[in-house]
């Protein structure tokens, strides 16, 4: 991503700033990108305080990622559409022209997202205008470390092979009355393809063979339109076919052809967004432990999937029991969410919470289901528990020693009443 302006970093560059644990070089390259007059100025409001610097930088992240989510609910209520995948790169943090005299510059940093950098692949211009009009691409620079599965496992134009039962073929005629469109109706089965996991926004491209033998072929552009009990059946229109090239293809209506050309271009949901901001907030949590970032990435998808059992039935207000049991589902899995870098305990895995709201997809529990509507986003209910999450974490920043003493000073008092027998 290019600069926005002189003032600005990526998200990457900024967590390098806030995170002390990296190294100093790591940090002073980020630095590099910044004008002189906010490198003078300081970047915390705890210098000799190493533990405080790590819940501040946490602090500071979540009031970011906030800002992001409110940003991306935005786009998706005014423009109608989803990025599919966002990463570090497409996230900009802004610092004032001025420094604030009274906050280090980190505190006066504001997030956005930058403009999306669409490609647009040479297979569209064949698509009918109205398909491609639903589909949504990326650069190939794109980290896809923060797609969601449904994203990264189907990249744009994945070709498998299905079995193919043409159910109908009805013609559309042109002017042309040597030429012709035919409206077609196919079941497709194939593992792997199940209609739950199938948008009506899809498109697929469909090599449909004339004969049982390798040969001809008609081209299909289809979309969803049933959900049987296996498989998906789809409609569309073939391309312009001579009659030489019609005739066969009305004769292989209530057949099967196994070994079937099928290319997938899944569209993207709002769902989508909402995964890559809980992988952003995972990698937040996380910091500067690669590893362990590498290793989380590739277990959540398998425990986000199994965790319906746990949360299943629970109101939106059980707030205590879901984070007991998402902790204890967790733990029996992996101990690479267990809480480090200074942030109390409870925090912690009320942020794992999060994260797992956000990259899963279970009724009453997740932040998105696979089908969901651009208004409201449910990337604002990500940012409300963003919000709680800052407020929190500004609490232990900023009043934690004063609410313990107080604790202290209510347990001396109850205690010295103990003492003396007072009821």
């Amino acid at each position: 991503m290019s600069d926005t302006s002189s003032s600005a970093l990526t998200w990457n560059e900024f967590c390098l700033l806030l995170d002390r644990s990296w190294c100093e070089h790591s940090r002073s390259t980020a630095a590099e990108r910044l004008p002189q007059r906010l490198l003078t100025a300081a970047r915390s409001l705890f210098e000799s305080d190493f533990r405080k610097q790590q819940l501040e930088a946490w602090c500071l992240k979540l009031s970011g990622l906030r800002e992001l989510c409110i940003c991306l609910a935005d786009e998706h209520e005014q423009a109608g559409c989803a990025r599919g995948v966002i990463d570090p790169g497409q996230v900009v943090v802004q610092f004032p022209e001025r420094p604030g005299a009274m906050l280090p510059i980190c505190w006066n940093a504001t997030v956005s997202l930058a403009a999306g950098e669409y490609e647009h692949p040479s297979v569209f211009e064949t698509m009918p205008r109205e398909m491609a009009a639903c589909l949504t691409t990326f650069p190939a620079s794109t980290d896809l470390a923060y797609a969601s599965p449904r994203v990264s496992e189907w990249p744009m134009g994945k070709t498998i092979l299905v079995t193919a039962l043409v159910q109908s073929v009805d013609p559309i005629p042109e002017d042309d009355p040597l030429r012709m469109r035919g409206l077609t109706r196919v079941h497709i089965i194939a593992d792997g393809l199940q209609a739950t996991e199938c948008s009506d926004r899809d498109v697929f491209r469909l090599a449909l063979p004339l004969s049982e033998h390798r040969g001809a072929c008609v081209d299909l552009w289809a979309r969803k339109v049933e959900s049987p009990e296996r498989g998906i059946i789809v409609t569309g229109q073939t391309d312009l076919l001579s009659l030489d090239e019609w005739k066969p293809l009305t004769r292989v209506v209530g057949m099967a052809r196994s070994s079937v050309d099928l290319a997938v271009y899944r569209s993207v949901s709002p769902a989508d967004d909402v995964y890559s901001c809980g992988m952003l907030l995972l990698h937040a949590l996380l910091g500067a432990d690669e590893p362990r970032w590498i290793r989380a990435c590739q277990l959540l998808p398998s425990i986000a999937e199994a965790l319906q059992p746990a949360v299943q039935g629970l109101g939106e207000d059980d707030h205590y029991v879901v984070h007991l049991r998402i902790k204890e589902r967790i733990r029996e899995s992996t101990d690479c969410f267990e809480a480090g870098g200074g942030i109390p305990e409870s925090l912690w895995w009320d942020a794992v919470v999060a994260i797992f709201r956000a990259c899963s997809h279970i009724r009453g529990f997740s932040d998105a289901l696979d089908t969901v509507t651009y208004d409201p986003s449910p990337a604002r209910r990500l940012a409300r528990a963003l919000e709680s999450l800052a407020r929190r974490a500004r609490i232990e920043l900023f009043e934690a020693e004063k609410r313990d003493a107080m604790m202290v000073r209510a347990c001396d008092r109850a205690l010295d009443r103990c003492a003396m027998g007072v009821s």
